[in-house]
Parts: structure tokens; sequence; C-alpha cells
């Protein structure tokens, strides 16, 4: 099946269901799960909203909405998630964190990848690549060190992001709220953040539940320069996630299940 055909019948699924699970998609369309996100994000792009992912069973949840889970667990359940933004020859700007960290993983084995970053941490991640695989282009930008972060900041750095023209750009956040948007509480990277929002043609903002309906010490992306949020809860989505995927173009909410 060609991706526009796949895209059809999701967007079909959507329409009849209101919603989609990616497992049992990928399962129906013979495909990875990872290829569904993809198709998910294509379609965000092109400005189809993207519902909540549930799970497929209706079973009764045991953990009350906005449950607590395993904060490496949330993470990583996001960066899966993110990772189906990208797709293989894209140029794409990525900063630090865990989060960040962790969606690395899941991007330094896509095909012609070129990644521009002021992470340390970041840059070695997608440099260590499968065995037989070819590793990703990476672009770290100069500029100085703070001894508490792996992060360059500086007027270096962000000259070197707003001469970038990047297609893609993923951060995560310390706090996304609806009238402001994504923050963080460095001031150092801030100015850095900005300037990798502005040097990409699209931003995806990666936030933990505690994260959204926060308000951090510095802005770095308003709600008009957020194109896609990824987010999860352990059960129902809190008061707080449902504020904000409610004003993205396009979200995902990975469903964890019950904590």
């Amino acid at each position: 099946m060609l991706p526009r055909q796949r895209q059809g019948a999701i967007l079909d699924e959507l329409r009849a269901r209101g919603e989609v699970d990616i497992a049992e998609l990928a399962m129906r369309l013979g495909v990875s799960e990872a290829t569904v996100r993809r198709d998910l994000g294509v379609l965000a792009r092109q400005g189809h909203p993207v519902p909540l992912r549930r799970a497929a069973a209706p079973a009764p949840r045991a953990a009350p909405s906005g449950t607590a889970t395993h904060p490496q667990a949330e993470q990583e359940a996001i960066a899966a998630a993110a990772a189906g933004q990208a797709r293989p020859d894209m140029t794409i700007g990525l900063s630090g964190g865990t989060a960040v960290h962790k969606l690395a993983v899941h991007l330094r084995e896509l095909p012609g990848l070129t990644v521009v970053t002021n992470s340390l941490v970041t840059a070695t991640i997608l440099t260590r690549s499968g065995r037989g695989r070819a590793r990703p282009t990476v672009i770290l930008t100069g500029g100085y060190r703070t001894p508490d972060n792996d992060l360059l900041h500086g007027p270096v750095s962000a000259l070197v992001l707003r001469s970038m023209r990047l297609e893609l750009a993923f951060l995560d956040c310390a706090g996304l709220d609806g009238p402001h948007g994504a923050s963080t509480d460095s001031l150092a990277d801030s100015d850095t953040r900005r300037a990798l929002v502005q040097a990409a043609a699209q931003t995806c903002v990666l936030a933990t539940a505690a994260q959204c309906g926060r308000t951090a010490l510095s802005v770095f992306a308003g709600p008009e320069e957020i194109d896609f949020i990824v987010t999860a809860s352990a059960g129902d989505p809190s008061p707080e996630q449902r504020s904000v995927l409610r004003q993205a173009r396009g979200a995902i909410c990975v469903d964890l299940g019950p904590a």
C-alpha cells in the first residue's frame, strides 16, 4: 500500500471513530507502528487534527485521571511517538533534555538524517548508531558550556542556529500552557531555543503531564509557533493537558494505561 493510500485509510478511521489506535492501525495496514506514526505526522502537517491516541481495549481503568507514572517511562513513550514525525533525509534541530535524548535514540537509525543541535549529549547519542548503519550527519553549534549542563549557549550558538534552515525542530520544555506557549527555567538556554524555533519550518514540543499547564521562567516558543505537541497520560489526560492539546494544530497524547 502506498503512503497516500495508508494516510487515506487513517483519515477514514478518524472520521469513523473519532480517534485512532496506533498498534491496531499498524496491524490492519500491515506496517510498523513507526510507519503509522510517520503517517500521522504527515496528516498533522497537512492540517488534519490528530486525536488522542488511546488503548484499543476499552477495559475500565484502575488509575484516576492524571495519575502520575514513572518519569522515565513517560518520557520514553513521548520520545517514541515524537519520532514518528521525522522522515528519512530530513534536516532537523534538536534541543537537549532527557526526553530529547531518548528521542535521539529513535532517530539515529533514520537514513539520510541531518541534525543540528547545541547539546553535547544529543550529539553523542546520534553518533552511536547501530552496526552497519550510516550515522546521521550531526552539526554541533559552537558556544560556551555552563558547568551544570551539557548545552552550548551564547551568541555564537544562537548565530549558527539562525543561519540554518531546518524542516523540523524538536524541543522539550519546563512548562507548556495555552496563553504563553513553551517555556524553560534556563535563561542561558532560552535564546538558543528561540533561535532553534526560528530556524525551523515546523516545531514539535515534547511535554510531560506535569509540564502541561505550567509556565516556566522564560518563553521560547509562543502558541502560534508550535505546530505539534506530544505528551502522555496514565489514564485520561488532565485538564491542563486537554487545554494545550485543544489549541495545538497537531497533537498526540500517548495513553500509558493504568499506572
